[in-house]
């Protein structure tokens, strides 16, 4: 009997185990998206992926660092643990001096920070992050050259980009950021923000608004150089009509993007 129960006690905790597993969402980046950065004469790409993991940070916010080159997507999960894909790319005259650059970059995930670091003196490589966190989880994000995804995140984010595209989708919490150079593309989802706000800009770049029609927050977003376009009745106000402030729904929560140089859209579900 005691052998048997052992036996049906192991096979519970394989069961737990299998179903934890089957929960964890699984990566989408791989060697194939894109095609990385190439100089003049160096022709040969080497690429691999790295799944690693870390605890969750307490108290303070995880800090990724894209580096000169690389682009950074959060997801948000139910999970306790951050989970992380490191695609690491370089770019050389053969395949094996390719290799060899990839094959000299470490990722180092001590000191809630998550940081490629290389044993060359020339940043001769690029690396990319996909990473789960729990949706609480603080965040501060850094790229260079590339890009930065957030989605189903509650906490508070801080991002900088100089060079690449932003996109927000069902986020709460409080998120600021600025990228210099690329558009910012925002869906916001359910009935309104849980949070403090939304408070995020461009400086070359449009924007681009997706708004459920029963939304409730207080929605802020202009151009300098550009033109507004909205699916819905609205008044534009400020110079040249290139500002909106609107009521949505019952208010709440601010919600503003602002650019520089670039057009404006915002389109509501349900909206011709």
């Amino acid at each position: 009997m005691k052998t048997l129960l052992s036996a049906l006690t192991l096979s519970c905790l394989a069961l737990a185990a299998a179903a934890q597993t089957a929960a964890e969402p699984p990566f989408t980046s791989t060697c194939q998206d894109g095609n990385g950065r190439r100089n003049s004469g160096e022709n040969q790409q080497f690429c691999e992926t790295r799944d690693l993991a870390m605890a969750a940070p307490a108290g303070q916010p995880l800090r990724i660092e894209g580096g000169a080159n690389g682009g950074i997507t959060v997801h948000g999960w139910n999970g306790p643990n951050v989970r992380i894909r490191a695609k690491v790319t370089s770019w050389a005259g053969t395949e094996a001096e390719a290799q060899a650059r990839v094959k000299s970059v470490s990722i180092a995930t001590g000191n809630n920070e998550l940081r490629a670091t290389s044993s060359e003196k020339n940043e001769q490589y690029a690396v990319s992050y996909e990473v789960f966190v729990p949706r609480q989880t603080a965040l501060a994000l850094n790229t260079m050259n590339g890009g930065i995804s957030l989605d189903n995140l509650l906490g508070d984010v801080k991002f900088h980009a100089t060079n690449g595209g932003v996109s927000l989708r069902n986020l709460g919490g409080q998120v600021t950021g600025q990228t210099v150079n690329g558009g910012l593309s925002i869906a916001l989802t359910g009935t309104k923000w849980e949070g403090k706000g939304l408070d995020v800009e461009t400086t070359n770049g449009g924007i681009s608004w997706k708004l459920p029609k029963d939304y409730s927050a207080q929605l802020f977003t202009s151009t300098n150089m550009g033109n507004i376009r909205a699916n819905m009745p609205v008044t534009r106000t400020g110079f040249l009509r290139r500002e909106m402030a609107l009521t949505l729904g019952k208010g709440g929560a601010p919600v503003r993007a602002v650019t520089t140089n670039g057009g404006v859209t915002l389109r509501q579900e349900g909206q011709d």
